[in-house]
C-alpha cells in the first residue's frame, strides 16, 4: 500500500514537472517575441517569469529525485540511473502504463523547451553580430586622425568623422 502512495506521488510530481515546463516554454516565447519588438521591459519581465519559473522546477526535480530515491530503495534497486521507465516496468499494472505517459510527456515538454531555448539564442546571437556590426562602423566613421611627425612616430588626434564629429 505504501509503494501505491508512493507511485501516486510521483505521478502528480512528474504531471506538475511537465506543467511547469509548459509553462516555461510560454515564457521563452514571450522573451523571444519581446526581443524581437526590442522591448526591454517586456524582456526583463520575461528574465524574471523565467527566473521563477526555475526556482519552482528546480524545486520539484528535487522532490522527484528524492521520491524515486525512496522507490528505488524500497525494490532493492540502486538509485543512482533508476529511471520512470525502470519503475513502470517493475511496478507493474495498474501504474505501468500511466508512468510511461507521464514520462514520454515529460520527456516531450523538455524536447520543447530545449527547442525554443535554441532559437532563441540563435535570435540572441544574430542580434549581437547586428550590434557588433552597427558598432563597428560607428567607430570607423569616427576614426582617429593620424599625424606623422619628422621622427616618423604617428599619433593620434581629436577624433573627427566622415559622418559624424566626436567633440559634438
Amino acid at each position: 500500500m505504501k509503494m501505491d502512495r508512493r507511485i501516486h506521488q510521483l505521478l502528480r510530481i512528474l504531471e506538475r514537472e511537465s506543467e511547469l515546463y509548459r509553462s516555461m516554454v510560454a515564457v521563452i516565447d514571450k522573451e523571444s517575441n519581446a526581443a524581437v519588438r526590442s522591448d526591454l521591459n517586456a524582456l526583463s519581465k520575461s528574465e524574471a517569469e523565467k527566473e521563477n519559473m526555475l526556482v519552482k522546477i528546480r524545486q520539484i526535480e528535487e522532490e522527484r529525485i528524492r521520491l524515486v530515491r525512496e522507490i528505488a530503495e524500497t525494490l532493492g534497486y540502486p538509485p543512482r540511473g533508476f529511471t520512470i521507465t525502470m519503475i513502470a516496468q517493475l511496478v507493474g499494472e495498474p501504474f505501468t502504463g500511466r508512468l510511461s505517459q507521464a514520462g514520454t510527456n515529460l520527456l516531450t515538454v523538455l524536447n520543447t523547451v530545449k527547442d525554443a531555448n535554441h532559437r532563441n539564442k540563435q535570435l540572441f546571437e544574430h542580434s549581437l553580430e547586428l550590434l557588433r556590426g552597427s558598432f563597428n562602423l560607428l567607430n570607423e566613421l569616427t576614426g582617429s586622425d593620424m599625424v606623422y611627425y619628422r621622427t616618423g612616430n604617428m599619433q593620434r588626434t581629436y577624433q573627427t568623422g566622415k559622418c559624424v564629429n566626436g567633440e559634438i
